[in-house]
């Protein structure tokens, strides 16, 4: 009998707040707004423009918790050149995010991400811009929970990166999704029986799920507006990516 240890019931999710180049304005008026950094005595909204990672991990009862990275003071020189103190910060439902990649994860490869977040909160390091930052750090705890399809180093430095990995996949899936169409649509003109969507759907769920901006979106401003932190609805997020089959 199994003891569970290896069953795919924990999560481990990467939320990207999208760079502001990357996403259209309309999408997320609000985060992009000016009127917002002012409302918070600032200047200028930077993560509107470098965008930000961070980790949500999710244990077998469905309770998440979601870390980033980022540095303890703003200073350029420090964050570009010298590098500055670093700290690994817990996520609030109200931090910002337009995009997602989820992983199901057993129980072993939960504890694992666990752990190499332990030593980051203890260990944070010194936050660098183009070395030790929020992407790379949350590229680390995705190798570490030794999930699959992780962002390589180039695409991992940065959120811009992140976003453009994330999209990849989503295309990849629609790609999956379009072939078995033109399959059941040829096969019928041959006097084939269309295929179930069964076995599409078992092998969209085996891999690592890209959340559409649309699908994200709406549950973090639910989220948002709740001030509770709820799961993205896989099946939902899968039946929008395979809609019309």
């Amino acid at each position: 009998m199994s003891d569970g240890s290896n069953d795919k019931n924990c999560r481990i999710t990467l939320y990207i707040d999208t760079p502001q180049p990357m996403l259209n304005p309309l999408k997320d008026p609000l985060k992009h707004n000016p009127a917002e950094a002012w409302a918070c005595g600032t200047l200028f909204n930077v993560a509107a423009v470098t965008g930000h990672a961070f980790v949500g991990l999710t244990d077998k009862n469905g309770k998440e918790e979601r870390w980033g990275y980022t540095a303890e003071e703003f200073s350029v020189a420090g964050m570009v050149f010298r590098g500055t103190p670093g700290v690994l910060i817990e996520h609030e439902p109200g931090d910002y995010y337009n995009e997602a990649i989820v992983w199901n994860i057993s129980e072993k490869q939960f504890h694992r991400a666990k752990n190499a977040i332990e030593k980051l909160r203890k260990r944070p390091g010194n936050y660098k811009l183009f070395e030790k930052n929020c992407a790379t750090v949350a590229s680390d705890i995705l190798r570490a929970a030794d999930v699959p399809d992780v962002p390589g180093k180039k695409l991992g430095l940065t959120p811009y990166g992140l976003a453009l990995k994330k999209r990849v996949m989503l295309a990849k899936r629609r790609m999956e999704v379009m072939k078995f169409r033109v399959k059941n649509t040829i096969g019928t003109l041959f006097g084939k029986k269309k295929a179930p969507a069964t076995g599409l759907m078992r092998s969209l769920r085996s891999k690592p799920v890209p959340v559409p901006i649309d699908n994200a979106m709406k549950v973090f401003r639910d989220n948002r507006k709740r001030e509770v932190s709820e799961q993205i609805d896989l099946k939902r997020v899968l039946n929008s990516i395979s809609r019309h089959l």
